[in-house]
């Protein structure tokens, strides 16, 4: 059985009501913020003393900063030299920078967001100009180089500087000195040696410039012949037939040492110029025309060692600066007409070897001072009027060879001290009014080449020590004794040869 229901449950429940739609509000649209306009550097300007950068002010409302950057030359590396916060302040001083290099500049501004630009890079104008080069030129000095150049007007002068060298070509150059003011143009240098001289012209960057190469040296032109101021040391003229006064201009070769102008037709004063050269060493004017006196400015010549004034006509008495020559070693004033006395001052020249007062008119007493010269040679002071009797204190003089005091109005003995010199190989005293014994000892000299004790009034002499002391009598330029007062003749060993060469041959075999 089959049961069928129809329609006997209940109704079915109802569909559920639809889910309720959100509807979504519209959030505002934001826009992100912008970046700072980039700011442009306006200028980079500078002097000697800063560079000065310039730039245009920030407009935007929201600035925060400026950063200014600096890069030099081709460098990727970069260096912050300002951040401010002062939107005013557009300019900046660097007081440290080489404008000869490319100076990079830039703005980075950054606003209050954080965001920031960098604005376009300007840079310095290169210092590529060398300062204008000066023209170097000699002026003529007295004793030293005397140089001068154009004077630099450029702003930025920092200095010249003067470079020497032994060669033309300036290698292996030597700095003398710097010249900082601009104003100072003229140097005077030393003049010793012959260089070559170029100038140097520095700005306050580095930038130089050269002068022309001069050589410190000009010529002086006496008697149609020129001469090098620096490289000229002696002028030999002897027999050059000169006639006049010397020229001044001697006196600018400051480097020389040895001038002879003897044997010539010379005359009128020595110029004084001569004494201011410091290194003179050597004079020789003798056989001329010269006249008149000694000057006394001959002090100033403090270098000298050699004066040879000889047969002329010089007057007047010895300059009591002549003295003063420490350096003096030969002094020559024969044959001329000096007068007054031989000054005791004589032993200041301790250096004297040679002194020669032959042939003038002086007069008074030997001075003993002249036994202090210990380095003397030769003593000639013949043929004057000299009296009183020979100072046995010459003999302190141990080193003289030659002693000529011949020709004058010596009286008294000879010392024994000065018979019995051991150097003495020149004694000539002839023509005195020498008296007393001649000393044996006189002959036991050997080294005797001349020995002249004719016309004095000598009373005695051992013929015995002359005959065999081997001098030849028979040659009476040489060695004489005749023309005294002795009692008994001569012996024949005076005026025979034969005896001189017997006693010769004695003695050379003791």
């Amino acid at each position: 059985m089959v049961l069928f229901l129809w329609r006997c449950a209940s109704a079915p429940p109802p569909p559920p009501p639809p889910e309720p739609v959100v509807k979504k509000l519209e959030s505002p649209q934001v826009i992100p913020p912008s970046p700072p306009r980039g700011i442009k550097i306006q200028s980079v300007t500078y002097d000697r003393y800063e560079m000065v950068i310039a730039w245009e002010k920030s407009a935007d409302p929201d600035f925060d900063s400026y950063r200014l950057l600096q890069s030099i030359g081709g460098s990727k590396d970069s260096d912050t030299i300002l951040v401010t916060n002062d939107v005013s302040k557009s300019t900046f001083v660097l007081e440290k920078f080489d404008p000869t290099k490319e100076n990079w500049f830039w703005i980075d501004v950054r606003n209050t967001t954080g965001l920031h630009t960098s604005g376009v890079r300007k840079s310095n104008t290169l210092e590529m100009e060398a300062p204008k080069g000066s023209s170097l030129q000699t002026m003529e000095g007295r004793y030293d180089l005397k140089i001068q150049w154009t004077m630099n007007k450029d702003e930025d002068f920092e200095k010249y500087t003067i470079y020497r060298s032994s060669v033309a070509d300036m290698k292996n150059k030597e700095k003398v000195k710097d010249v900082l003011l601009r104003e100072d143009t003229i140097q005077v240098l030393s003049l010793d040696s012959v260089y070559f001289y170029h100038l140097v012209t520095q700005d306050y960057w580095g930038l130089t410039s050269y002068s022309n190469v001069i050589k410190g040296d000009y010529q002086v032109k006496i008697w149609e012949q020129e001469y090098s101021i620096v490289q000229t040391k002696k002028i030999d003229l002897t027999n050059k037939n000169l006639f006049g006064m010397i020229p001044p201009e001697f006196g600018k070769l400051l480097n020389l040492e040895i001038l002879l102008l003897q044997n010539n037709f010379l005359a009128g004063d020595i110029p004084e110029e001569l004494w201011d050269l410091r290194k003179l060493r050597v004079l020789n004017i003798s056989k001329n025309q010269f006249s008149g006196k000694i000057p006394a400015d001959i002090h100033k010549a403090n270098a000298i060692q050699e004066i040879w004034f000889a047969n002329n006509d010089f007057d007047g008495s010895l300059p009591h600066q002549i003295f003063t020559l420490k350096n003096l070693t030969h002094l020559n004033l024969s044959s001329n007409s000096f007068s007054g006395n031989i000054s005791e001052s004589v032993s200041n020249l301790e250096n004297l070897r040679y002194l020669n007062l032959f042939d003038n008119n002086f007069m008074g007493s030997i001075p003993s001072e002249i036994g202090e010269l210990k380095n003397l040679e030769f003593l000639s002071l013949g043929k004057n009027n000299l009296t009183g009797s020979i100072p046995p204190e010459i003999a302190g003089a141990d080193k003289l060879e030659s002693i000529a005091l011949f020709e004058n109005q010596l009286t008294g003995s000879i010392p024994i001290e000065v018979v019995t010199m051991k150097n003495l190989v020149y004694l000539g005293l002839f023509d005195n009014q020498l008296r007393g014994n001649i000393s044996h000892q006189i002959f036991e000299n050997s080294k005797f080449s001349y020995l002249r004790l004719n016309d004095n009034i000598f009373e005695q002499v051992n013929y015995d020590s002359l005959c065999q002391s081997g001098y030849n009598w028979a040659n009476s330029i040489y060695f004489d004794v005749s023309d005294n007062d002795f009692k008994d003749k001569l012996p024949i060993c005076f005026s025979e040869r034969v005896f001189y060469e017997i006693y010769s041959s004695i003695k050379d075999k003791e």
